[in-house]
């Protein structure tokens, strides 16, 4: 990925003013949709971040969506983090017996938004994308990012998003624990790393935790060298005193190089537009990344006019889905910012991620939170040298491994006709 700037991106837009459903082939119909809870696994113990309870630890949990139609294609994706209620499973049923193929309306071939009869529906549970994309794209024979648009890269750049404060939890360690895991990440081939600071919010004493975010950072500056991309994410950690115990951070990081800093206090206009001052004024190339707490594309116009106060937009992947990422991503280009979906607890979301990036050009990385699922089966993508290939099969290129299934999440599965 080339480094990314302020400047302005040019993005391929999806063109025609033809808009229609998309064309039904074979008049497939969903016959039903099965949810259940399933494991997904980090590739190492994760520590805690600033608003963290305890450690994130070795798994997460996922909800699995399964969309089953009468010609036997799967549709397979993962909800977003919040587990389904009734209102959710009575609203899916309005799925049921559609063609998956007039689910949303196109353009020139691409999906661009929900059809008007399920259009309520789709922009309130945005994450149905993912599975019903992948459903779409097999039952057309065209990869997800077929149905978003033409390819602009052929490798995506990701960065390794699991570097939290296993200084704080390994003490007999200290900072070494975070270093050795820096340099593990960059033995592994990535050109990107993320790093969780705020730690004087809940770990530590306010002092003491900045001093110690400030000395993990030189310390991985020191070991992972100057070609490695290093960011920040504060996690709204220095939120109460924001601007001067991010201004302190920053100051005094300034000759590391920090690629951007994330989440440093709650989204604030005002308080974005000084921080942002005091940066130029000081001559700081660092970017202002946020808005993964941000559920919807149109929230993010008071952050971008009449003055651009996010350098990088970061809304869910899974959360926002694929349509509403897409205009995000546009939105931002207008004004010369730059998109990189947050991801977290999902290899799902990272495939999502790699999609969208390949054909949308201001989308220049995705989040790799380095998990896999047991029971999630990927054919195509091809990790290597910091960046992904993306999966030329059809949809997400994702089947379910029914032996694990049956196993070990049958019994949790509820079943929607």
């Amino acid at each position: 990925m080339t480094r990314m700037t302020r400047k302005t991106f040019l993005l391929s837009l999806v063109g025609g003013a033809l808009v229609r459903p998309v064309a039904s082939k074979g008049a497939a119909r969903i016959t039903r949709i099965t949810l259940a809870p399933i494991e997904g696994r980090f590739h190492r113990f994760v520590a805690m971040n600033s608003y963290d309870e305890a450690p994130k630890g070795h798994t997460y949990e996922n909800t699995l969506v399964r969309v089953f139609t009468d010609q036997g294609v799967e549709g397979v994706g993962v909800m977003e983090y919040a587990a389904p209620d009734d209102a959710f499973r009575h609203a899916v049923r309005g799925l049921v017996d559609v063609n998956p193929l007039d689910l949303y309306e196109m353009e020139r071939g691409r999906l661009v938004r929900p059809a008007a009869a399920q259009r309520d529906l789709l922009r309130r549970y945005p994450h149905l994308d993912g599975p019903l994309f992948d459903l779409i794209g097999k039952l057309t024979g065209k990869p997800c990012y077929r149905l978003l648009g033409d390819p602009v890269r052929d490798r995506i750049e990701v960065y390794d998003g699991t570097l939290y404060f296993s200084d704080v939890w390994f003490r007999d360690r200290g900072v070494r624990a975070v270093v050795e895991e820096a340099e593990e990440a960059v033995r592994k081939g990535y050109v990107g790393l993320k790093f969780k600071v705020g730690r004087g919010w809940k770990w530590m004493g306010e002092r003491a935790g900045l001093e110690r975010d400030i000395d993990v950072m030189r310390e991985v500056r020191k070991a992972v060298g100057s070609d490695v991309k290093v960011l920040v994410d504060a996690n709204n950690g220095w939120r109460e005193k924001p601007l001067e115990l991010t201004w302190r951070f920053l100051d005094r990081t300034r000759d590391l190089d920090l690629f951007w800093i994330e989440e440093p206090f709650p989204e604030d206009r005002a308080r974005y537009g000084q921080l942002l001052d005091r940066m130029h004024d000081a001559g700081m190339k660092t970017l202002l990344a946020d808005g993964e707490n941000i559920r919807r594309s149109e929230e993010f116009a008071p952050y971008l006019e009449p003055r651009r106060l996010m350098d990088v937009l970061q809304m869910d992947i899974r959360r926002g889905g694929f349509l509403d990422n897409l205009r995000m991503a546009r939105m931002g280009e207008a004004v010369g910012a730059v998109s990189v979906p947050h991801n977290w607890g999902s290899q799902v979301g990272l495939f999502m991620g790699l999609h969208l990036a390949r054909v949308v050009k201001s989308v220049t990385a995705a989040e790799d939170d380095r998990s896999t699922c047991d029971v999630i089966q990927a054919d195509g993508y091809e990790f290597r040298a910091g960046t992904y290939t993306v999966s030329e099969k059809p949809g997400l290129a994702l089947t379910v491994d029914e032996k694990t299934y049956a196993a070990k999440y049958k019994a949790g599965e509820s079943v929607i006709t």
